[in-house]
């Protein structure tokens, strides 16, 4: 089991708000990671974590952003051809 030491930049992950992505810290490991926290966590401290979160805790919790989506757009080919 990790511990927690910090938890910053709380954001929600999805738009159902059923996901919370933060930075954490935790006392085994000492670096900054990212860590995606929900009600449903395989571990005690996932669920911990996501519910502090809820509370406030490490304070407000940003809206979602969605990430932008692209268009793919077809290249011609240029297989075949020969510059003259």
């Amino acid at each position: 089991m990790l511990t927690l030491k910090s938890a910053t930049n709380p954001i929600y992950g999805n738009e159902e708000q059923t996901v919370i992505n933060l930075e954490v810290i935790f006392e085994e490991i000492q670096e900054v990671l990212p860590f995606t926290a929900s009600p449903n966590c395989d571990t005690d401290y996932g669920r911990d974590i996501y519910n502090r979160a809820r509370t406030g805790e490490f304070g407000e919790i940003a809206s979602f952003v969605p990430r932008p989506t692209f268009e793919t757009v077809n290249q011609p080919s240029t297989t075949g051809t020969q510059n003259a």
